[in-house]
């Protein structure tokens, strides 16, 4: 692997979102667009692996909308796996395709390492989850079910809490944090220091920004297209995203700037 400029930051996380296009329409959810959405080209996918081996990074996440109603899913996970032997693979899905279709359960048993399930009323997938995850710790994978506050019924909440203890799994529940839900604008100071650049989320288009929750094009940083990528990716940063102000996430760093360097150099 060719190393960056700048070898002593390590990318935590890579987060790709393959698709837009998902098998449910959760009023909380800015992640998709129903069926209406768009896929990665694999031409696009195969340009994202190729300035990702560039820089140092520990995790990729394949994510979408919904990754598995990407009819080219099974390809993408194999063309990710084959070219980045050295990272762990993570999915994220609502996990309902991969309950209905043997297939796609296969190819994410043999390529990821971690999957991550969102799991609530909305999703309605409360039969989907309680069939896949056993299947997936049976084969030694990490999962972690995700339930928001608010959108599970105490019931199933518990039946989650339940089946995270006799799988093994993981069950961790948090507040809906990436839509305005009438709360007030953050006092922005310095820049947030949950971040600081560990994080990349790349869109269907190639586009990247340093955030995951940050979900507006107009938030977006630089491409996968660009030459100077793998330096953009560990560069400073002084601006907010649009999305700072209603970021439940949000954690002044009180650094004006991020720098390039954590710990200093």
């Amino acid at each position: 692997m060719t190393q960056s400029r700048l070898p002593t930051r390590t990318l935590k996380t890579a987060k790709v979102k393959i698709t837009t296009k998902c098998n449910r329409s959760c009023d909380f959810c800015i992640f998709a667009d129903g069926a209406h959405g768009v896929n990665m080209p694999i031409e696009t996918f195969s340009a994202v692996l190729d300035q990702l081996d560039r820089v140092p990074f520990a995790q990729l996440h394949i994510n979408g909308g919904e990754p598995t109603v990407h009819r080219g899913f099974p390809e993408l996970s194999q063309l990710a796996h084959d070219r980045l032997p050295h990272v762990v693979m993570v999915l994220g899905t609502n996990a309902i395709t991969l309950a209905r279709n043997r297939r796609l359960m296969d190819v994410t048993l043999e390529v990821y390492d971690q999957v991550l399930i969102g799991a609530d009323d909305e999703h309605d997938n409360y039969n989907e989850v309680h069939q896949v995850v056993p299947v997936l710790r049976a084969a030694g994978k990490t999962v972690v079910l995700n339930s928001i506050r608010g959108k599970v019924s105490d019931e199933r909440m518990e039946g989650f809490a339940a089946l995270a203890r006799a799988t093994g799994s993981i069950h961790v529940t948090n507040d809906v944090h990436h839509i305005d839900v009438g709360q007030p604008d953050n006092l922005l100071g310095g820049l947030c220091a949950r971040y600081l650049d560990q994080h990349l989320m790349v869109e269907t288009d190639g586009s990247c920004y340093r955030c995951f929750n940050a979900m507006a094009k107009e938030d977006s940083e630089f491409s996968v297209w660009d030459s100077d990528f793998a330096d953009k990716v560990f560069a400073p940063r002084a601006v907010h995203y649009k999305f700072c102000l209603k970021c439940h996430e949000y954690s002044d760093s009180g650094h004006a700037v991020v720098p390039a360097l954590i710990g200093g150099a």
